[in-house]
């Protein structure tokens, strides 16, 4: 999916008592637990090592962990957006790694909010796009959320699998 972002993109307030915040040093592992959770339940979901994720969202070139916003509630974080720029180097591409709400918060439009602030943020860093990649068949409405958040199919892959 990728959105083109031309003029000022429209961000969507988060609810009362809710704080979107980048992740700050010491957070890693309060962060890895909140994204963990967020996807326990989805389908074929298979925990990743910590370390293997920090290498990703901590160690990693592209990482910059002001671009990875977490949702507070209170002392809780309900939601994360991990934000990178894109590892193609283009220097105005941004990329979602992860985003991802806790089930207690879902249905509250956070994922939507927390997705229109990391545009907004990577416009005022002078992005002009951001992309990311979902599973086409997605059960939890990712499809639909990326749509309303003004991003459109930018390319498709299909797989096929055979269990042995």
């Amino acid at each position: 999916m990728l959105v083109l972002l031309t003029g000022a993109p429209a961000v969507v307030p988060t609810r009362t008592g809710l704080e979107m915040r980048p992740r700050e040093a010491g957070q890693e592992r309060l962060t890895y637990d909140a994204s963990t959770d967020s996807f326990r339940d989805h389908w074929g979901f298979e925990p990743r090592p910590y370390d293997d994720w920090a290498r990703l969202h901590i160690e990693s070139a592209t990482a910059d962990a002001s671009l990875q916003f977490l949702a507070w509630d209170g002392d809780k974080i309900a939601g994360v957006c991990l934000c990178a720029s894109h590892q193609s180097g283009h220097p105005g591409f941004g990329w979602v790694d992860a985003l991802g709400v806790r089930q207690p918060w879902r249905r509250r439009g956070l994922a939507l909010a927390l997705l229109t602030h990391s545009f907004a943020a990577f416009r005022a860093r002078g992005f002009d796009r951001v992309g990311l990649g979902v599973a086409a068949e997605s059960t939890t409405g990712a499809l639909e959320l990326y749509d309303r958040a003004g991003m459109h199919i930018d390319k498709r892959q299909d797989t096929y699998e055979r269990t042995l």
